[in-house]
Protein backbone atom coordinates (compact mmCIF):
# COMPACT_ATOMS: atom_id res chain seq x y z
CA UNK A 1 0.00 0.00 0.00
CA UNK A 2 1.39 3.42 -0.81
CA UNK A 3 2.67 5.07 1.88
CA UNK A 4 0.79 8.54 3.03
CA UNK A 5 3.99 10.09 3.49
CA UNK A 6 5.83 11.24 0.93
CA UNK A 7 9.22 9.72 0.45
CA UNK A 8 10.87 13.05 0.26
CA UNK A 9 9.20 14.76 3.41
CA UNK A 10 11.69 14.74 5.25
CA UNK A 11 10.20 16.60 8.42
CA UNK A 12 7.04 16.81 7.57
CA UNK A 13 5.05 14.79 9.59
CA UNK A 14 6.05 15.81 13.41
CA UNK A 15 7.85 13.45 15.45
CA UNK A 16 5.87 11.82 18.87
CA UNK A 17 8.71 13.20 20.85
CA UNK A 18 7.51 16.77 19.33
CA UNK A 19 3.67 16.72 21.19
CA UNK A 20 1.15 14.40 21.04
CA UNK A 21 -1.19 17.10 20.17
CA UNK A 22 0.84 17.98 17.24
CA UNK A 23 1.14 14.54 15.84
CA UNK A 24 -2.64 13.68 16.24
CA UNK A 25 -3.40 16.86 14.90
CA UNK A 26 -1.09 15.78 11.51
CA UNK A 27 -2.60 12.40 11.23
CA UNK A 28 -6.33 13.91 11.20
CA UNK A 29 -5.28 16.26 8.45
CA UNK A 30 -3.76 13.37 6.48
CA UNK A 31 -6.37 11.17 6.25
CA UNK A 32 -8.96 13.83 6.22
CA UNK A 33 -7.42 15.33 3.21
CA UNK A 34 -7.03 11.51 1.69
CA UNK A 35 -10.74 11.42 1.89
CA UNK A 36 -11.81 14.40 0.94
CA UNK A 37 -9.32 14.52 -2.32
CA UNK A 38 -11.33 10.62 -2.79
CA UNK A 39 -8.27 8.24 -2.24
CA UNK A 40 -10.42 6.64 0.23
CA UNK A 41 -14.10 6.76 -1.53
CA UNK A 42 -17.52 6.42 0.89
CA UNK A 43 -17.51 2.93 1.51
CA UNK A 44 -14.00 1.95 1.49
CA UNK A 45 -11.83 0.78 4.23
CA UNK A 46 -8.96 2.51 6.15
CA UNK A 47 -5.89 0.58 6.65
CA UNK A 48 -5.71 -1.53 9.45
CA UNK A 49 -4.62 0.68 13.17
CA UNK A 50 -1.05 -0.90 12.15
CA UNK A 51 -0.61 -0.28 8.94
CA UNK A 52 -1.55 3.42 9.56
CA UNK A 53 1.00 3.13 12.68
CA UNK A 54 3.22 2.13 10.16
CA UNK A 55 2.53 4.20 6.91
CA UNK A 56 2.79 7.25 9.60
CA UNK A 57 5.36 6.63 11.66
CA UNK A 58 3.14 7.47 15.26
CA UNK A 59 1.56 5.95 17.93
CA UNK A 60 -1.43 3.43 17.79
CA UNK A 61 -3.14 6.37 20.65
CA UNK A 62 -2.67 8.94 17.58
CA UNK A 63 -4.25 6.56 14.93
CA UNK A 64 -6.97 6.35 17.44
CA UNK A 65 -7.25 9.83 18.74
CA UNK A 66 -7.70 10.47 14.92
CA UNK A 67 -10.04 8.02 14.30
CA UNK A 68 -12.28 9.92 16.34
CA UNK A 69 -12.09 13.39 15.31
CA UNK A 70 -12.79 11.76 12.02
CA UNK A 71 -15.85 10.07 13.29
CA UNK A 72 -17.03 13.29 14.90
CA UNK A 73 -16.93 15.05 11.35
CA UNK A 74 -19.35 12.60 9.64
CA UNK A 75 -16.06 11.22 7.44
CA UNK A 76 -15.78 7.92 8.99
CA UNK A 77 -17.30 5.28 11.37
CA UNK A 78 -15.58 2.74 13.45
CA UNK A 79 -17.30 -0.77 13.85
CA UNK A 80 -15.74 -3.61 16.16
CA UNK A 81 -14.08 -6.42 14.01
CA UNK A 82 -15.13 -4.14 10.82
CA UNK A 83 -12.64 -1.65 10.78
CA UNK A 84 -12.51 1.91 9.89
CA UNK A 85 -15.31 2.63 6.87
CA UNK A 86 -15.92 6.14 5.14
CA UNK A 87 -19.31 6.86 5.53
CA UNK A 88 -21.35 8.42 2.53
CA UNK A 89 -20.65 12.34 1.66
CA UNK A 90 -24.10 13.01 3.03
CA UNK A 91 -22.61 12.61 6.35
CA UNK A 92 -19.71 14.38 6.09
CA UNK A 93 -19.96 17.68 7.90
CA UNK A 94 -18.64 19.54 4.71
CA UNK A 95 -19.55 23.38 5.80
CA UNK A 96 -17.25 22.99 8.91
CA UNK A 97 -14.07 24.93 8.07
CA UNK A 98 -11.54 22.04 9.44
CA UNK A 99 -13.24 19.83 6.69
CA UNK A 100 -13.68 22.38 4.65
CA UNK A 101 -9.85 23.06 4.81
CA UNK A 102 -8.99 19.17 3.83
CA UNK A 103 -10.88 19.79 0.60
CA UNK A 104 -8.42 20.03 -2.63
CA UNK A 105 -10.61 21.95 -4.48
CA UNK A 106 -13.68 23.57 -3.40
CA UNK A 107 -14.27 25.31 -6.53
CA UNK A 108 -14.07 22.35 -8.80
CA UNK A 109 -16.75 20.87 -6.20
CA UNK A 110 -19.80 21.23 -8.45
CA UNK A 111 -22.05 19.34 -6.26
CA UNK A 112 -20.68 21.53 -3.45
CA UNK A 113 -20.92 24.74 -4.89
CA UNK A 114 -24.33 24.74 -6.57
CA UNK A 115 -26.29 23.41 -3.23
CA UNK A 116 -24.32 26.22 -1.31
CA UNK A 117 -25.87 28.51 -3.92
CA UNK A 118 -29.37 26.91 -3.38
CA UNK A 119 -29.25 27.70 -0.15
CA UNK A 120 -28.72 31.19 -0.87
CA UNK A 121 -31.65 31.14 -2.63
CA UNK A 122 -33.44 30.31 0.14
CA UNK A 123 -32.68 32.73 2.62
CA UNK A 124 -30.51 35.53 1.44
CA UNK A 125 -33.65 37.65 -0.49
CA UNK A 126 -35.64 37.30 2.89
CA UNK A 127 -32.58 38.61 4.76
CA UNK A 128 -32.49 41.31 2.53
CA UNK A 129 -36.16 42.17 3.06
CA UNK A 130 -35.45 42.14 6.96
CA UNK A 131 -32.54 44.22 6.31
CA UNK A 132 -34.74 46.69 4.52
CA UNK A 133 -37.63 46.34 7.32
CA UNK A 134 -35.40 46.43 10.45
CA UNK A 135 -31.90 47.53 9.34
CA UNK A 136 -32.14 51.15 7.21
CA UNK A 137 -29.48 52.62 9.72
CA UNK A 138 -27.55 49.55 9.63
CA UNK A 139 -25.55 50.56 6.28
CA UNK A 140 -22.21 51.33 7.26
CA UNK A 141 -20.50 47.98 6.61
CA UNK A 142 -22.46 47.23 3.38
CA UNK A 143 -21.26 50.29 2.23
CA UNK A 144 -17.71 50.12 3.19
CA UNK A 145 -18.05 46.23 1.33
CA UNK A 146 -19.54 47.92 -1.96
CA UNK A 147 -16.72 50.75 -1.91
CA UNK A 148 -14.31 47.54 -1.73
CA UNK A 149 -15.70 45.67 -4.31
CA UNK A 150 -15.58 48.94 -6.65
CA UNK A 151 -12.31 50.10 -5.72
CA UNK A 152 -10.46 46.32 -6.68
CA UNK A 153 -12.43 45.84 -9.84
CA UNK A 154 -10.73 45.34 -12.37
CA UNK A 155 -7.27 43.45 -10.71
CA UNK A 156 -7.51 41.99 -6.41
CA UNK A 157 -9.41 39.12 -7.08
CA UNK A 158 -9.21 38.04 -3.57
CA UNK A 159 -10.10 41.92 -2.49
CA UNK A 160 -13.02 42.00 -4.50
CA UNK A 161 -14.42 38.19 -2.65
CA UNK A 162 -13.44 39.78 0.40
CA UNK A 163 -15.74 42.60 -0.38
CA UNK A 164 -18.39 40.17 -1.53
CA UNK A 165 -18.26 38.35 1.67
CA UNK A 166 -18.50 41.10 3.78
CA UNK A 167 -21.31 42.61 1.62
CA UNK A 168 -23.50 39.72 1.99
CA UNK A 169 -22.28 39.40 5.98
CA UNK A 170 -23.50 43.03 6.67
CA UNK A 171 -27.25 42.47 4.92
CA UNK A 172 -27.65 39.66 6.82
CA UNK A 173 -26.38 41.36 10.08
CA UNK A 174 -28.70 44.59 9.31
CA UNK A 175 -31.69 41.89 9.29
CA UNK A 176 -31.33 41.60 13.27
CA UNK A 177 -32.27 38.10 12.97
CA UNK A 178 -30.22 35.63 15.09
CA UNK A 179 -30.38 32.18 13.36
CA UNK A 180 -29.91 33.74 10.09
CA UNK A 181 -26.27 35.43 11.38
CA UNK A 182 -25.50 31.93 12.90
CA UNK A 183 -25.82 30.29 9.81
CA UNK A 184 -23.78 33.04 7.83
CA UNK A 185 -21.60 32.43 10.53
CA UNK A 186 -21.42 28.42 9.49
CA UNK A 187 -21.11 29.03 5.72
CA UNK A 188 -18.22 31.71 5.58
CA UNK A 189 -16.02 29.70 4.58
CA UNK A 190 -17.48 27.78 1.93
CA UNK A 191 -19.36 31.31 0.57
CA UNK A 192 -15.32 32.59 0.93
CA UNK A 193 -14.15 29.45 -1.33
CA UNK A 194 -17.66 29.57 -4.16
CA UNK A 195 -16.81 33.59 -4.30
CA UNK A 196 -13.70 32.91 -5.90
CA UNK A 197 -15.84 30.59 -8.79
CA UNK A 198 -18.10 33.39 -9.58
CA UNK A 199 -15.97 36.83 -9.30
CA UNK A 200 -12.82 35.63 -12.23
CA UNK A 201 -14.09 37.58 -14.99
CA UNK A 202 -14.21 41.36 -15.22
CA UNK A 203 -17.31 41.57 -17.18
CA UNK A 204 -18.91 39.71 -14.19
CA UNK A 205 -17.35 41.64 -11.41
CA UNK A 206 -19.06 44.41 -12.84
CA UNK A 207 -22.25 42.88 -13.75
CA UNK A 208 -22.21 41.45 -9.94
CA UNK A 209 -20.91 45.15 -8.43
CA UNK A 210 -24.05 46.80 -10.36
CA UNK A 211 -26.68 44.01 -8.50
CA UNK A 212 -25.18 44.87 -5.25
CA UNK A 213 -25.42 48.46 -5.57
CA UNK A 214 -29.53 47.58 -6.14
CA UNK A 215 -29.30 46.09 -3.09
CA UNK A 216 -27.81 48.52 -0.79
CA UNK A 217 -30.13 51.17 -2.41
CA UNK A 218 -33.25 49.18 -2.22
CA UNK A 219 -31.91 48.59 2.04
CA UNK A 220 -31.33 52.30 2.12
CA UNK A 221 -34.65 53.41 1.12
CA UNK A 222 -36.70 50.85 2.90
CA UNK A 223 -38.31 49.13 -0.19
CA UNK A 224 -38.70 45.22 0.93
CA UNK A 225 -39.96 43.93 -2.10
CA UNK A 226 -37.22 45.94 -4.15
CA UNK A 227 -34.83 44.28 -1.47
CA UNK A 228 -35.61 40.81 -2.38
CA UNK A 229 -35.54 41.37 -5.89
CA UNK A 230 -32.08 42.68 -5.96
CA UNK A 231 -31.14 39.88 -3.85
CA UNK A 232 -32.52 37.40 -6.55
CA UNK A 233 -31.25 39.37 -9.54
CA UNK A 234 -28.00 38.84 -7.76
CA UNK A 235 -27.89 35.16 -6.89
CA UNK A 236 -28.97 34.56 -10.75
CA UNK A 237 -26.38 36.66 -11.80
CA UNK A 238 -23.84 33.82 -9.36
CA UNK A 239 -25.79 31.16 -10.84
CA UNK A 240 -24.65 32.45 -14.47
CA UNK A 241 -21.82 32.61 -14.00
CA UNK A 242 -21.78 29.13 -12.54
CA UNK A 243 -23.04 27.63 -15.35
CA UNK A 244 -20.55 29.57 -17.73
CA UNK A 245 -17.97 28.03 -15.91
CA UNK A 246 -18.81 24.73 -16.19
Amino acid sequence: MENIVPSDATGWMPSVDQGGASVHNAVVSVLGSRILGGDYAPGAALPREEELCAMLGVSRTSVREAVKVLSAKGLVEARRRAGVRVLPRDSWRLLDPVVLGWHPSIQDDEELVSGLLEARRIFEPAAAELAARRGAADLAEIERAVVGMRDNIPGDLNAVCQADLAFHKGVIAASHNVVLKGLVGMLEAALRATFLVTNPLMEAQSRALSAHVAVLEAIRVRDTAGARGAMNRLLDIAADDLHARG
